[in-house]
This record gives C-alpha cells, sequence and structure tokens, in this order.
C-alpha cells in the first residue's frame, strides 16, 4: 500500500491548482474593480479543491488535513447557497448537521482504513514523493502537532468567514480572512518544507501575493 501511496502522490497537486486558481481569478477580479471582491467562481474552485485535497489526505493518511478539507467544503457549498436567493437558502441548523456528518464519516473511513489495511493505530504518516530515494523519517508528535495547529490556524479564516456570513447572510471575504491566511500561509509553509511535502506548500505559496494585495485593496478602499 505504501508503494501506492508513492505513486498517487502526484495527483495531490490537482488540488494545489484549484486551490492557486481560485486566487489568481479573485485577484484579478479585485484589480478590474479596484476592490476586494469574492464572485461564485471562488467557492466553485475552493470546492473542487477540498474534494480533491480530501481524497488525497485520505489516500496519503493525513487525517488532520482531511478533517478540515471536509468541513471547509461544507463551507463552501454553504457561500454559494447564500450567494442565492433567501427563499432558496437553507437553514443554519442544517449546515450544522452537515457538518457534524463530515466528522463523523471522516473519522469512520479512517477507522475503517486502518483496519482493513493497516493495522498500525496510527492516522498521521509523512508522505513520500515518487522522485523521493527513500522514506523520510516519521516525524515528532511535537512537529505534527505544529502542523496541526498551523493547518488549523490557516483553514480557521474559511470559519471566520463563514460565521460572518452566517450574520451578514452573503457571502464575502472580510480583512479578517485576508490576516489569517497570510499569517497562516506563512506557519504551513514553515511545516510543509520540515516534513517536504511539496502537494501541501504550494497552496500557501501561490496565496502570498493574493493575500497582500487584497490587504492593499481594502486598505486603499478604506482610505477613499
Amino acid at each position: 500500500m505504501d508503494e501506492w501511496r508513492t505513486i498517487l502522490y502526484p495527483l495531490g497537486f490537482l488540488s494545489s491548482i484549484a486551490f492557486g486558481a481560485r486566487f489568481i481569478v479573485q485577484w484579478l477580479q479585485s484589480e478590474k474593480l479596484q476592490k476586494s471582491v469574492v464572485a461564485p467562481s471562488f467557492w466553485y474552485l475552493s470546492l473542487l479543491g477540498n474534494a480533491l485535497l480530501a481524497i488525497h489526505s485520505f489516500v496519503q493518511i493525513q487525517y488532520h488535513i482531511c478533517l478540515v478539507q471536509v468541513c471547509n467544503g461544507v463551507i463552501s457549498w454553504r457561500n454559494l447557497n447564500l450567494m442565492q436567493s433567501q427563499e432558496r437558502q437553507t437553514t443554519f441548523t442544517t449546515v450544522m448537521k452537515l457538518l457534524g456528518t463530515a466528522f463523523i464519516l471522516t473519522s469512520l473511513a479512517f477507522l475503517a482504513q486502518d483496519y482493513l489495511l493497516m493495522r498500525e493505530g496510527h492516522w498521521f504518516r509523512t508522505p513520500t514523493a515518487p522522485w523521493q530515494t527513500q522514506a523520510l523519517p516519521e516525524s515528532s508528535l511535537f512537529w505534527h502537532g505544529l502542523g496541526t495547529l498551523s493547518y488549523l490556524l490557516f483553514s480557521s479564516r474559511f470559519w471566520i468567514q463563514w460565521w460572518l456570513a452566517e450574520k451578514a447572510h452573503s457571502s464575502q471575504l472580510p480583512i479578517s480572512f485576508w490576516w489569517l491566511s497570510l499569517i497562516g500561509a506563512i506557519l504551513s509553509i514553515v511545516y510543509f518544507l520540515h516534513i517536504q511535502d511539496m502537494v501541501n506548500l504550494i497552496g500557501p505559496l501561490i496565496g502570498i501575493v493574493p493575500y497582500i494585495r487584497n490587504l492593499m485593496l481594502i486598505r486603499k478602499s478604506k482610505m477613499a
């Protein structure tokens, strides 16, 4: 199974392409209007990236990343739902039920995978890329803990964005979203460089410039 996971590792780059494309498209749209905006294309690309990275992290046995992406997929769908008329928007209770279901199903999927294929009792694995001559030594619990915290911080931007969107009943990207994106990206880059995980490294790297530029556009709008 480890050999197959190594062979399938490059498929994870598809999620990085989707995540990178969403911010590039959003950035270009914002530059055109000279203000930070969000369009449905951003959330469609987000949903695609969430699904692809969830599959990749499940195959590579990275529970923390898979769980975050599954939950973020629900948030991406919710933002698309909030862009519709109020009559077509689902209730907040339904969204919470979807998040709870996503958590349970993801955990059960990893439990089943561990029982049927590995029986090693751990859900965190440092993936090996095909171009690596040998597997990397297993990272310490400290690094996995740091990686989980930094990745949760990086992903918390969507939770805060979602909460503010629920209050406003419309999809928007507030300034807190961009600050969390920038800080979370820097911390995530440190972690993914340490474990040499190029798939998850590309997304934060590509987003650095759009994050900074959106903060500049928001500041420019406030000054105006």
